[in-house]
């Protein structure tokens, strides 16, 4: 729990305060005995639950002298009906006394929050870099979380704006399954990353092969949890949402910006291909290296056919608009394009021009009446008319960031000697000007 939107919530309850004693009719120094310092630590002994908490058995009032005797004396149930009494919002209600409730709680709250790092200068990372908390540091803090929660049910009854969903983000990642499941599916997943974090912590940044089998067995431990929880098509839904192909797919999927029926259909195929050659497990660890003998020839071979799954998934163009939602080049486009308002079309227009002038730079490479001397003219001629294409699109100043930043980089290989050709899955062959026979394969093709 973060202490801004605690420090927030002091300062909101104590604008209320002031609010409610106005309206109640009683000055500061008549409400609080002894000054507004003196409210700062009153009931400062009650570290927690109800303890040192004096109640009131008298009817409430709403008047300030009332009010501040509940905020002093840290007794919540009388502070809600004072409020009450005085016709406060309840919105306002729930916010001065959630407070009041979280002073109780604030000591213990940070003494669970206080790690190895509060130690180590300022100029240094702590060791253990993936949390500064330990195991039963944090079973204490999900243990006074839901003491803190039960404690504002139990005095203010359930929040009537929570959405029966959750947070937007339980909506977006858990809105399939009821409200029941929900919550205990966001435990699970909190159970096993910290497991993981124990493991990444105990590691302390070198992995042997025991710490990838440890994983992995974990892995498989939450994959039995998750199947005895969800039914299949729960099971499935939640694959589409949270699966390393998932995670691995959301921003591809955002600079495609494709359709829900079209990230479905690529998820199914990308899956089937993840599982059999995911190079690293959930956590990270490497399981297999991507060149190893037994298993790299079948890689591309199962790459190809992944492709051409995709391509005949999707059609042409949107099988085009996948390849390039994966280039860097293609996403530096798309970023400047958003940040300067250029139109929508920017970044295609300009990405094609790796097919349109490597075919141009082809034909002067090709052609028998031109010197070797003469064909390197053209290409720089071609070289220089495409920067200057650039520069027009994009304006001087970001074509040159652009530029800067690797953007084009077969372009500078154009320049020279070197042509590079793309095919339809990114992958590139590479051919000399003077070079007179077919290109060849310089690299695999690209997902």
């Amino acid at each position: 729990m973060k202490f801004l939107p605690v420090l927030l919530g002091v300062s909101l309850a104590a604008n209320a305060a002031l609010v409610v004693f106005g309206l109640s009719g009683g000055g500061l120094s008549e409400s609080f005995p002894g000054g507004v310092a003196a409210s700062g630590r009153a009931g400062a002994a009650g570290g927690g639950g109800e303890a040192g908490v004096t109640r009131r058995a008298e009817p409430a009032t709403g008047q300030g002298r009332a009010i501040a005797a509940a905020l002093n004396g840290g007794d919540t149930e009388a502070l809600r009906d004072e409020l009450r009494a005085a016709g406060v919002d309840e919105d306002l209600i729930r916010t001065v006394v959630g407070t009041r409730i979280w002073k109780r709680y604030e000591d213990r709250m940070r003494a669970l929050q206080t790690g190895s790092a509060a130690d180590q200068p300022w100029w240094k990372n702590d060791d253990s870099f993936w949390s500064t908390q330990h195991r039963e540091q944090r079973e204490a803090m999900k243990a006074l979380q839901a003491e803190i929660k039960a404690e504002r049910e139990r005095v203010l009854g359930p929040d009537p704006e929570a959405k029966p969903g959750g947070a937007p983000w339980l909506e977006r990642h858990y809105g399939f399954l009821p409200a029941a499941k929900r919550e205990a599916l966001q435990q699970m997943e909190q159970d096993y990353n910290e497991l993981a974090q124990d493991l990444r912590r105990e590691a302390k940044g070198f992995s042997m092969p025991e710490d990838a089998e440890k994983a992995r067995f974990l892995e498989a431990e939450k994959r039995r949890d998750l199947a005895a929880m969800l039914s299949p098509e729960e099971l499935a839904d939640y694959d589409l949402r949270q699966s390393r192909t998932a995670q691995n797919l959301r921003w591809q999927m955002t600079r495609m910006d494709a359709t829900e029926v079209e990230y479905r259909a690529i998820f199914e195929i990308r899956k089937d291909f993840d599982e059999q050659f995911a190079d690293r497990d959930a956590y990270g660890n490497l399981i297999r290296p991507r060149d190893q003998a037994d298993g790299g020839k079948a890689r591309q071979e199962a790459e190809k056919a992944m492709q051409a799954q995709l391509k005949n998934a999707l059609g042409p163009d949107r099988y085009r608009a996948y390849v390039r939602s994966n280039d860097q080049d293609y996403q530096q486009l798309q970023n400047a394009t958003k940040r300067f308002g250029l139109p929508p079309d920017t970044p295609a227009r300009l990405f094609d021009l790796r097919d349109e002038v490597p075919r141009a730079a082809l034909r002067v490479a090709d052609d028998a009446n031109l010197t070797p001397a003469q064909k390197r003219a053209e290409l720089n001629k071609l070289v220089a008319e495409t920067r200057d294409r650039v520069r027009g699109t994009l304006g001087p100043d970001v074509a040159k960031v652009y530029f800067d930043h690797n953007g084009m980089q077969w372009l500078r290989q154009l320049e020279s000697g070197m042509i590079i050709i793309y095919d339809e899955n990114g992958g590139q062959q590479h051919r000399q000007v003077e070079q007179a026979s077919k290109p060849k394969a310089a690299a695999s093709p690209k997902n």
